[in-house]
């Protein structure tokens, strides 16, 4: 896939290279022993509020992945992307809460237009791996949930296993396009980090 197909499908408009990404963080969660294993959530860190992230891709020569030594727990009413947790099923069921699911900002379905483009979960769904070299998952950047809030901490992973977790993943968005006083636009420029790698568990 080339990232520019990809920008096609996501309606973007042409922009400049920019460096607006940070960093990732990986925070631990406390299910409280409802599920086996340990849960983590994984946030892309942005240098201001504001800055989008549209899609987590991979591509020829620029693969993605995210990996355990033991399996992930994948719950049998979760899903593989966030968009696809029923808010209602996770307020009568605690260890829905700590599915294993990919995201961009929201960690259930509403408001939530993440969409895979793509991307085959299957394994991933069982429980192994998910890799790709031709995929990704997005939303359109007009949607609030691609916005960096005031922490600049954007959502893209939450992560339950026994084992060790490894991931490697690719981001794509722009700068925050804001408006000055005369009337002109400054910003929106493009963000491309490739290659951002993470590590969490035993």
């Amino acid at each position: 896939m080339r990232l520019n197909a990809l920008a096609v499908a996501l309606l973007l408009l042409p922009v400049l290279g920019s460096a607006q990404f940070s960093h990732l963080e990986v925070e631990p969660v406390d299910n409280n022993g409802s599920v086996s294993g340990n849960t983590y959530r994984v946030y892309a860190v942005m240098e201001s509020e504001g800055d989008v992230i549209d899609a987590i891709f991979g591509e020829a020569g620029k693969s993605l992945y995210i990996r355990s030594t033991k399996p992930f727990y994948q719950h049998p009413r979760g899903g593989e992307l966030a968009s696809q947790v029923q808010r209602f099923d996770v307020e009568n069921d605690a260890t829905l809460a700590f599915d294993t699911w990919v995201t961009i900002g929201l960690e259930d379905n509403y408001m939530n237009s993440l969409t895979g483009f793509l991307m085959d979960f299957t394994e991933f769904e069982k429980g192994n791996a998910l890799e790709t070299e031709n995929g990704a998952w997005f939303v359109t950047p007009d949607k609030r949930q691609a916005l960096a809030p005031a922490d600049k901490r954007i959502l893209v992973a939450q992560l339950t296993s026994t084992g060790q977790i490894t991931g490697m993943i690719n981001i794509h968005g722009r700068t925050k396009a804001t408006q000055k006083d005369d009337g002109t636009i400054e910003g929106g420029d493009m963000i491309q980090a490739e290659g951002v790698t993470f590590s969490c568990g035993q």
